[in-house]
């Protein structure tokens, strides 16, 4: 049975021959998935572990890619609940620094949320299992790094 133009196998890659790299946020999650099992999360830390990850993959996410510019027409098409567009700045008018400190706000929330989040885990993980987690989220960082077993 052939594909298309005859070849025994589908063509390699996505459609247009370009291929597609791989997912940052999935691989992370992957990565926080083996760690669950490598340092032993039981039942009764597993909210602590999940808020954790849940927050820092939050933290560690690609903000979505938008031009630079006057936002997009879908983009602030509804306030957020509880606030009438009267209310709100003009993101028509607004300076491309308001831009960049809205931006690192944000980022400053999702960091306070991560410690918090961390600090919970701390308390609720043994000794072993913070030493094996320290170790293990060496993995997170790119490039060469040694396992280190820390018994």
């Amino acid at each position: 049975m052939g594909f298309g133009d005859g070849r025994p196998m589908p063509p390699f890659g996505p459609p247009g021959g370009f291929p597609r790299g791989p997912n940052p946020a999935l691989e992370l999650a992957g990565k926080l998935s083996a760690m669950e099992t490598l340092i032993g999360i039981r039942s009764a830390q597993l909210d602590a572990w999940r808020d954790y990850t849940n927050a820092l993959t939050d933290f560690l996410a690609f903000p979505k890619h938008r031009p630079p510019g006057p936002p997009l027409p879908n983009e602030d098409a509804a306030p957020p609940s509880g606030q009438d567009g009267d209310n709100q700045p003009d993101r028509q008018n607004e300076l491309f620094g308001e831009r960049m400190a809205d931006f690192a706000l944000d980022r400053a929330a999702k960091a306070a949320v991560l410690k918090e989040k961390a600090t919970a885990l701390r308390s609720a993980l043994t000794a072993d299992q913070l030493a094996k987690l320290e170790n293990a989220e060496r993995s997170l960082i790119p490039g060469p790094h040694a396992f280190r077993d820390r018994r």
